[in-house]
């Protein structure tokens, strides 16, 4: 995997120290002192705190230091970065460092489906086909912020029966434990309106916009392993990410 751009490591650590509350009494540093710090160009200390500009956390202004983003007007961002490589290291809830404020995942049920058509799709099933279907809900400060629905084929729950007995599960370690190397995500990001259910459970009313984040999740071997529905609240909700663009190795 390409090296993370030195930028982005940066940042990493001033969002750390934003959301622990390190600049509340004060700016963050200048470009200079963070260049010092990190033993980086200007530049490139310019780039970390634009990162974090880009994701709301805090606030340029032409000619001063940058001030955090008073906490009532930042979204809650969900990085998409490695989540499987984060959850594989963390051995639990996976967003759970990435947000301030207490975050809780309650599951609402477990139960055997028949694989709707995108699903069936994901997974390399028939349509119809029998998937375990878990269904969690995501709360930061008891307000409802995710909506969850994750399949799994009868094979990997067969190699991994916590999948379905188990109340709150680590899906990576589960997978991983069961012989299967969590390798790739394909990925289908999408808006729309809420249904009546999530008007409800988000607190949100019949023109509200959710994002609808759907992936399947693939092995060493392309075998099928996971297919997740995700949905949030679009208004305060954002989805970041990078990509690397290195050069085929044919090019």
């Amino acid at each position: 995997m390409p090296k993370k751009p030195e930028y982005l490591s940066i940042a990493d650590t001033l969002r750390a120290e934003v959301l622990a509350g390190d600049y509340d009494a004060a700016p963050l540093p200048g470009n200079g002192d963070i260049a010092e710090r990190f033993d980086v160009n200007m530049k490139t200390a310019g780039r970390a705190v634009q990162q974090l500009v880009a994701e709301g956390l805090v606030i340029a202004r032409p000619g001063l230091r940058a001030v955090p983003t008073p906490p009532e007007l930042r979204g809650t961002r969900w990085p998409m970065n490695g989540r499987y490589a984060r959850a594989r290291a963390a051995r639990g809830l996976v967003f759970g460092g990435d947000v301030s404020g207490n975050v809780r995942k309650d599951t609402v049920r477990r139960e055997w489906a028949s694989a709707p058509l995108l699903i069936a799709h994901l997974l390399g099933v028939k349509e119809g086909a029998r998937v375990m279907r878990r269904n969690s809900r995501t709360f930061i400060d008891d307000v409802a912020t995710e909506d969850t629905f994750l399949f799994f084929p009868e094979a990997i729950v067969k190699a991994a029966p916590e999948l379905e007995t188990a109340d709150r599960i680590q899906v990576v370690a589960l997978v991983e434990d069961a012989g299967h190397t969590v390798t790739r995500t394909a990925n289908e990001i999408r808006a729309r309106h809420a249904t009546t259910s999530e008007q409800e459970l988000f607190g949100i009313d019949a023109n509200s916009i959710v994002i609808e984040h759907i992936h399947g999740t693939y092995g060493a071997a392309g075998e099928p392993l996971e297919a997740v529905i995700n949905v949030r609240p679009a208004q305060g909700g954002v989805i970041t990410f990078d990509t690397y663009e290195a050069p085929l190795d044919n090019e």
